[in-house]
Formats: structure tokens, C-alpha cells, sequence
């Protein structure tokens, strides 16, 4: 899938912290893997925020978060 592709080529670092995800990317792709996290079935993800380098999401529970970080991380893979 393009967008699985263009997620692990741009992704520099995920960090969780409650029920927030910031994923770190080269600069100039953060809108790209927005994108490709937008366009993902991640029903637990409320919504996002991409800037240059870094996309910001909020999750539903801070129960979910960690198994969505494992499955950002499987795709880095």
C-alpha cells in the first residue's frame, strides 16, 4: 500500500503520553504521514494534526493508546 510505504520511509519516532500519540518525521513529510494515518482504518484515533516534521493525534481512551503504537510500530517493520 502507498501510504504504509510512505509512513515507514518518513517516520523518525512515535511517543505516547496519556491519551495523545506525537510521531516525528523528516522534515516536510509530517502532512504525508498524516495522511497516510488518515486514510488507515484506526477507529480509536479522534482526530490528528500535521504540521512539517511532527503529527499530533488524539486517541479515544488512554487504554488504546499503547496498542496503537504497537501497530504504528509493525508498520515501520
Amino acid at each position: 500500500d502507498r501510504f504504509v510505504k510512505i509512513f515507514k520511509e518518513s517516520v523518525l519516532s512515535i511517543n505516547a503520553s496519556g491519551n495523545i500519540i506525537v510521531i516525528k518525521t523528516l522534515s516536510g513529510c509530517g502532512n504525508a504521514a498524516g495522511e497516510a494515518i488518515d486514510t488507515s482504518d484506526f477507529p480509536t484515533i479522534i482526530g490528528s494534526i500535521a504540521g512539517d516534521n511532527t503529527v499530533f493525534l488524539v486517541i479515544d481512551a488512554p487504554e488504546n493508546v499503547s496498542s496503537l503504537v504497537e501497530q504504528f510500530n509493525q508498520l515501520l517493520k
